[in-house]
């Protein structure tokens, strides 16, 4: 994947979104850094360990570059 690939939130990532139960707006992706995004995109998230640690990371990453919390998604 190349850094022009992660200028939108890729489909895989979306797909990881909509598991962890967060909403991820454009203007939050923007402002990680591309190491983030691409660590993001990346990162395994199936098992329900992993899919934990990456809603846990999510949520710290989104909290320390906007400094507000994240929108959960309705189920």
């Amino acid at each position: 994947m190349t850094d022009d690939d992660l200028t939108l939130i890729p489909r895989s990532m979306r797909d990881k979104l909509d598991r962890v139960g967060i909403k991820l707006h454009l203007k939050q992706w923007e402002v990680l850094t591309l190491a983030e995004r691409r660590h993001l995109v990346e990162a395994a998230c199936d098992s329900p360990a992993e899919v934990e640690r990456y809603r846990n990371e999510l949520t710290a990453l989104i909290r320390l570059r906007t400094g507000g919390e994240p929108d959960l998604l309705l189920r």
